[in-house]
Order: C-alpha cells, then structure tokens, then sequence
C-alpha cells in the first residue's frame, strides 16, 4: 500500500513449500484412514554480487529413525545452506547442498510431494548433504561435476573421518533428452561404492519419461551385500492443467554364495504408483493417486493405498 510505513522491502527471496495428504489403505479390514502433513520448506536466497549467493533453507519434518508411534513430532533441520559461486562454466556449492544427481532425477519424476524419487526412498544415498560440488559445463552439451560430501546426510552430523567423493557426466545429445551417468566411493571397513545411469526425455507441459538404474555394492560397507533396482515413470498431459502420470520401482539384493535368498529380502519388493493430478494455479498441486508395495518375502503382505496429495508452493 502506497505510503504505508510499516512495509519492509526484503532483499532476495523467501519461498516455501508444504506437502500434505489424504489416504487410505485399502487392503486390511479396517480400511484405515489419516490425513498428514508430511513435510514443508521454508527458505531463502539472495544474490551477494554478481558471482555470489547465498541460500538458507530448512526442512520441517518427521526423521525416519523415529518408530511410527512417535512420527507425529517435527523436528526442523537445514536442508540447505550454502555459498553458492557462478562464473562462466564453473559453477561451485559449499555447505549443506543438493547433491545434483538425486536432483536430476527427482527434477524428472516431477512428484516428490507423493513419494520420494528411487535413490532417496531405498537409501541408495542422501538428497542433500555438508560438502562441496564443483559443476564445470565443457560443452553446450557435455558437463561434468564432483562432489566431496560428509557421506553422512544433512540430518546427521560427521561422526567420523571418513569422507565420500561422487563424480558424474551428463550429456545432451538431443534437444530435451537427458542422459547421466554417476559414481560415488566411501570407504570404512571395506569400500562401498554407488553406480547409476539415467536417461529422461521431456516435452515441456507435454510429456516426459525416465528411466535410471542403480547398483551399490558392499551396502553398509558389508563385503558381498550387494542391492540394485530400477525406476520408471512418465507423465502425460492431455490438458493444460491435467497431468497423468506413473511410476514402476523394483529393488533387489543378491545372493551369498550357498545362499538361496538374497540378504535383504525383507526390503526387497516392487511398487506402482498412477495417478492423476490436477493443478488449478501454477503453485498448487492436487493429485489423487494409487500406491502399492509388493514385498518379495513371503512372509511380508502387500500394502496397497489411495492418496489424495497436496502440494503448494509460494
């Protein structure tokens, strides 16, 4: 308002972001019921110079460490907070920053408010974590990065001296193709070492499809515990604020030898989710949805839900 002397004008910019469903689950006899919000954002950024900004995000939510008795406490962490270095080719981040091959390939999937993308949601690595990554563009097509990373996540502290290095190339071949390939190593006790490809095509406000394979060898840093899956998913919009989409997973664990069941059975399963989603205005996102989880076990049941999901942004 005009004259109005208790306005502040803020440099930069603040932004936000809440995640938030309805389900149910519609394979026990009791067809439970819960609404939840699952997560929210809130941060911040500004430019310092023409090279330099900074950005301060924190992540509002439940850690998964918690039993789901106790998932209803919210404990906020920073999701981000970094310097960030611009300057022709090069491109640097220090801090607690997103580790650019999960973001790829979320980026794609384009529904992290409904489930997690592949590589966060089977532990095959943290979205986000206390280090630093050097992006350098070679070619208009061609870039490569490194990163040197706590190894840890943005939720936990180093607790000790070991460090994880990743390393990736994505190339352009063609306009609004997109392929990828990453490596990562730690080493403790033994070394444990992360492999993924990717490849996403994507018509903007159209379509898109990816698909992306990943393998981590010595999970734990166990000798010989091998886990590798795959993901697939795509988007269809048949209207300007309709979009379908779907996504098939699939996580597995090798056998040791002797052995007739892979290690991690209990975690090895595959999922389906399809749905529809709906966006009444570009920061608001309602999608309702099919989930499953089909555990390779036996002895585990398949869990099957409905979502209503909700994502709004400012």
């Amino acid at each position: 308002m005009a004259g109005d002397s208790t306005h502040i004008q803020i440099p930069g910019k603040v932004s936000g972001k809440i995640f938030s469903n309805f389900h149910s689950n519609i394979n026990t006899g009791n067809n439970a019921l819960a609404f939840e919000i699952t997560r929210a954002y809130l941060g911040y950024e500004n430019r310092l110079s023409e090279y330099f900004e900074a950005c301060v995000r924190l992540d509002i939510g439940s850690p998964e460490d918690l039993s789901e008795y106790s998932r209803i406490r919210r404990y906020a962490y920073f999701r981000s907070a970094y310097l960030k270095f611009n300057y022709k080719k090069i491109t640097s981040y220090f801090g607690i920053i997103d580790l650019q091959h999960f973001k790829l390939q979320e980026r794609f999937w384009d529904h992290r408010y409904i489930e997690k993308s592949f590589n966060d949601r089977y532990r095959f690595g943290n979205t986000a974590d206390l280090g630093w990554l050097i992006n350098y563009d070679w070619k208009k097509w061609l870039a490569v990065d490194f990163t040197v990373m706590n190894g840890e996540g943005y939720t936990n502290l180093q607790n000790d001296n070991t460090l994880k290095a990743g390393s990736g190339i994505t190339i352009n071949p063609w306009e609004n193709l997109v392929t990828r390939i990453y490596c990562d190593y730690t080493t403790k006790e033994s070394d444990q070492v992360t492999v993924a490809g990717f490849i996403g095509y994507r018509k903007k406000e159209k379509y898109s499809a990816g698909i992306e394979y990943n393998y981590r060898f010595n999970e734990e840093f166990q000798d010989g515990n091998d886990k590798f899956g795959y993901s697939v998913y795509g988007s269809w919009n048949p209207f300007k604020k309709i979009q379908l989409f779907g996504r098939y997973d699939e996580l597995s664990s090798n056998k040791h030898q002797g052995e007739e069941i892979p290690w991690n059975i209990s975690s090895d399963g595959s999922s389906i989710i399809a749905g529809i989603e709906y966006s009444p205005i570009k920061l608001i996102k309602i999608a309702f949805d099919y989930q499953d989880w089909f555990p390779y076990a036996k002895s585990e049941a398949n869990r099957q839900f409905i979502y209503l999901n909700l994502e709004i942004s400012f």
